[in-house]
């Protein structure tokens, strides 16, 4: 499974086609790693958006992330849920589908507010072999949430 195809179902392109607010590009949170240390970065996805010539899409916007690596899960959460400590298993893209992720690094006051829906995705890279100890998630606040990942 592509997880172009994932996105699609989680931002429709008809949503995406319509809202230029979105602009060009996908813009994404990452959780990073560098020099042994956890990172929040925003990442702008290049080559950015394009308009599809594929069949039941055309003429929507459409951004090529390439394929998954192995696995795709839908997982619901219940509100006020803590994730406890720990390092993304994999590299991975999570989709927030609802809800409100926290999260927050083991050593910096840095931290992220991840509001699920068409902006609620995150691409983990902080893996224990580049990062070894581990960060904190509490998703969702206040109600439950649902998301995705799939393997970067």
């Amino acid at each position: 499974m592509r997880l172009q195809t994932l996105i699609q179902f989680i931002l429709p392109s008809t949503i995406l086609a319509s809202d230029t607010s979105l602009g060009s590009t996908l813009n994404v949170t990452v959780l990073g790693a560098r020099h042994n240390c956890s990172t929040l970065e925003c990442w702008a996805l290049q080559s950015g958006f394009e308009t599809s010539d594929k069949p039941g899409q055309v003429g929507s916007a459409a951004l090529d992330l390439g394929t998954i690596g192995g696995n795709a899960s839908f997982t619901v959460l219940p509100a006020g849920f803590d994730g406890g400590r720990h390092n993304a298993p994999a590299l991975q893209w999570v989709v927030f589908l609802s809800g409100l992720a926290h999260i927050t690094l083991p050593d910096s006051t840095t931290e992220a507010w991840i509001q699920g829906g068409k902006n609620g995705a995150i691409l983990a890279l902080d893996t224990a072999d580049v990062r070894p100890d581990d960060i904190r998630g509490d998703p969702p606040r206040g109600e439950r949430g649902a998301g995705s990942s799939g393997l970067a």
